[in-house]
């Protein structure tokens, strides 16, 4: 199985990684030099920014598998239905190493530079964007299972202006989504990990069930 993983994210790579590296170093330049002076470019990065370009992974893949019958050739390699979709997941997951890469690095200039939040919270708003970019992740390799490669695309840019809306709202609005809710900071982490948690169980639970159908 680990043959289908390095075979997805050498396809990552060779497809677009090259191209997403240099707009990742203008955005990470420009919310840093720029705007690192504001409250919002950590948030902006790593909570937005981030977890949406490293997403995409699924979509990417999605085409490649179309473009070159590459889910149609996996069939034929001494792997089970089980292994060829868990693989998908794990590369998927896996890519997510370099978002947190840049999470880090980015987060840990900015508060040497700035200091704009404690370290708590600079901590915080890290463990908010693995979950983001994890939760999205999930929920678009089940599309890419489920639907074509312009279902899967028209979902992602959906779930995109979707949470860019949202945070245009929060920008604009000042709202502090923790005055929105009455729980306690670690039973609202407990909560956000297992709805990550159970989705992920829900995802890969349906794309096996869906690809199991596609390969009668």
């Amino acid at each position: 199985m680990s043959g289908l993983i390095y075979r997805d994210i050498i396809t990552q790579i060779r497809y677009s990684f090259l191209l997403k590296i240099i707009p990742d170093i203008l955005f990470f330049l420009i919310f840093l030099v720029l705007l690192g002076k504001y409250s919002f470019s950590p948030l902006t990065i790593v909570l937005l920014y981030l977890p949406t370009q490293t997403s995409i992974i699924p979509i990417t893949l999605k085409d490649a598998d179309s473009s070159y019958k590459g889910r149609m050739l996996s069939m034929t390699f001494p792997f089970s239905k089980r292994e060829l979709v868990l693989s998908r997941y794990l590369s998927c997951c896996l890519y997510q190493l370099y978002g947190v890469g840049v999470m880090i690095l980015f987060l840990v200039l900015h508060f040497l530079i700035y200091g704009t939040y404690s370290p708590a919270v600079y901590l915080g708003i890290f463990a908010g964007g693995i979950l983001i970019a994890l939760f999205m992740t999930l929920i678009n390799v089940m599309i890419s299972f489920i639907g074509n490669i312009n279902i899967s695309t028209i979902f992602y840019v959906i779930f995109v202006l979707l949470a860019a809306a949202a945070y245009v709202l929060y920008i604009f609005l000042d709202i502090n989504p923790l005055d929105l809710l009455f729980l306690p900071l670690p039973l609202l982490w407990e909560i956000a990990v297992g709805i990550v948690a159970v989705t992920g169980i829900i995802s890969y639970s349906v794309s096996m069930k869906v690809f199991a159908r596609s390969c009668r």
